[in-house]
């Protein structure tokens, strides 16, 4: 069988070896190939490396292993992939014919310009947006080390308000607002469990929104969600949509997978079972 990988920036030649030991043929991938031939793409990386590359994989339609070797990995974390051993035996059941396919969702953030970009995990504005940008400055070997929880500790800082407006499947919402996520897996930023009810292939997004609050009122908060208990406060409101219109006072900047976007205002909606992934469980 041959598989075609991709490589993210913690790769390594050497981690091919890992599938050729699985069985597979293995060839860098070549976005000008026709990948006819190919039976599996590969990414060694994270959610990034899988966001950056998501509109090929779309088009490929190739089953895709994700091996975790990102400073996040919270895709591979939501289809039980804990290590770089377990997507090897996950390649040796693919080639042994008896490997579990998921066929998960994908998100769309379409920009006031219309054009669209898919992603897997969760996006956002607000704190997860902070955090992110601060975390994506850090050297790769701190953002694989709580990056994440650094970021966020001093977005908690700058303590952000929103002026939000949300449409969600025809229910409108106004109000100053330090954070809203929108989320296809449980977790971001490495295992925070921002929505811990998220599911892969519902065909709906798993909204967090979070009421403005001073500095004071936002670190319990922020200890409560590293409890998983943050949807227990009266700030936050929970709830699911299939298409989302969002728009702030002033523009802010949107993320998703940990990667910048775009500026609001934007619409998001979900593709179901666009994506089909090899899964542990």
């Amino acid at each position: 069988m041959r598989a075609l990988a991709i490589l993210g920036p913690a790769a390594q030649d050497s981690d091919l070896d890992l599938l050729k030991s699985a069985g597979l043929q293995v060839e860098h991938w070549d976005i000008t190939d026709s990948r006819s031939l190919a039976d599996l793409a590969v990414v060694f990386g994270g959610d990034g490396t899988i966001h950056r590359f998501l509109p090929q994989l779309l088009r490929a339609k190739l089953p895709v292993l994700l091996v975790p070797r990102g400073s996040g990995n919270d895709l591979a974390r939501a289809l039980s992939i804990s290590s770089p051993q377990i997507a090897t035996d996950l390649a040796r059941n693919f080639v042994a014919g008896s490997a579990m396919v998921r066929e998960i969702d994908v998100g769309i953030v379409t920009n006031k310009y219309g054009h669209d970009t898919p992603f897997c995990c969760v996006g956002g504005v607000g704190l997860d947006a902070t955090a992110a940008e601060f975390a994506n400055k850090m050297p790769r070997w701190i953002r694989g080390n709580g990056g994440y929880l650094l970021g966020m500790a001093r977005a908690l800082l700058q303590a952000p308000s929103l002026q939000l407006r949300i449409c969600a499947d025809g229910r409108e919402i106004a109000q100053q607002s330090c954070l809203l996520s929108f989320a296809n897996t449980p977790s971001f930023g490495g295992g925070l469990r921002i929505a811990p009810n998220a599911n892969l292939n519902d065909g709906t997004l798993d909204c967090v929104l979070v009421r403005q609050m001073g500095r004071l009122k936002l670190i319990p908060s922020a200890i409560a969600l590293l409890r998983t208990r943050h949807l227990e406060l009266k700030q936050v409101n929970s709830f699911r949509a299939e298409r989302l219109r969002i728009e702030t006072d002033p523009p802010t900047w949107v993320y998703a997978d940990g990667e910048p976007v775009c500026q609001t205002p934007i619409d998001v909606s979900v593709i179901p079972h666009a994506l089909r992934l090899l899964s542990g469980t």
